[in-house]
């Protein structure tokens, strides 16, 4: 047993006897971990939580927390470390969290910079290919339609002035036309350029079997999406890799990556799931 576990062991009891019934679900948090001598640091690195969102949970600000399901996961956890009673703290954590779903308020940035992103990559490629296209439209309908059998023929009449001029220009102009008119025929089409190769590689996929908690941010530092995901629902996200992750209720989360599956059981601690994939 570590010197924390024994700290814990031998001061629950005398923690919880001044805490009143009427105690808030953090205020017992508090008493508990004040008896037992514990800072918020040493919590924090117990269950891999900041120190900001052990201070929230025992303020009882649910707000500054994210998502109802993260939260009960945390007291949950808080309550063994503590050795108190988590059924009964969840219990009276279900009383204090608000109605009704929890309001999910993903970044300004989010689906909308990428979706933009994504066209502005994709447009010179589609002006390129039109304007391919319509050069070669052109391109035909000139050795069709163009005066170059017309110039032809003149030239050959105009170069023999000692021949009459009943048979020249019946005999030239079938021949000049003919010969005018084989490239035309036989002229290929440009092939039309190579459509971009679809980022499979740096593709996350989530599925939810339950209602969970995401945060994804790019190599940028750039926050792709942070929100609550209700269960049945799927995610898609790319960016640029290397990608911090961040899960809540991670055993009920599947994540495919560049569409190879991954598993999150090594990175999950207390239900949230922490990993950066490259």
């Amino acid at each position: 047993m570590s010197e924390m576990e024994q700290g814990i062991a031998g001061s629950t009891d005398e923690a919880l006897s001044p805490v009143t019934d009427t105690a808030t679900v953090g205020a017992r948090l508090r008493a508990a971990r004040e008896a037992a001598h514990l800072s918020h640091e040493d919590v924090a690195q117990a269950l891999k939580f900041s120190p900001r969102q052990i201070a929230a949970l025992e303020a009882d600000d649910y707000a500054a927390l994210p998502g109802a399901t993260i939260v009960r996961g945390f007291v949950r956890n808080y309550a063994r470390l503590l050795k108190l009673d988590a059924t009964a703290l969840l219990r009276q954590l279900e009383a204090a969290l608000p109605s009704g779903p929890a309001e999910v308020r993903p970044p300004d940035n989010m689906g909308v910079a990428s979706e933009s992103r994504g066209l502005r990559e994709s447009s010179p490629l589609l002006t390129l290919s039109l304007v391919l296209l319509l050069a070669a439209l052109l391109l035909a309908l000139w050795h069709f339609f163009g005066p170059t059998s017309q110039r032809t023929g003149t030239a050959s009449v105009e170069s023999t002035p000692g021949a009459t001029s009943s048979a020249m220009p019946v005999i030239q102009n079938p021949v000049v036309s003919s010969v005018a008119a084989a490239p035309a025929e036989n002229a290929v089409m440009p092939p039309p350029p190579p459509a971009p190769e679809a980022t499979m590689s740096t593709a996350l996929h989530f599925s939810f079997a339950d209602r969970s908690w995401v945060e994804v941010t790019d190599a940028n530092k750039r926050i792709l999406y942070s929100g609550e995901n209700l269960a049945g629902s799927q995610l898609d996200l790319s960016g640029q890799p290397p990608f911090d992750i961040v899960i809540g209720n991670a055993g009920k989360v599947s994540l495919s990556y560049g569409g190879k599956p991954v598993d999150l059981a090594p990175y999950t601690r207390a239900e949230v799931a922490r990993l950066t994939l490259e």
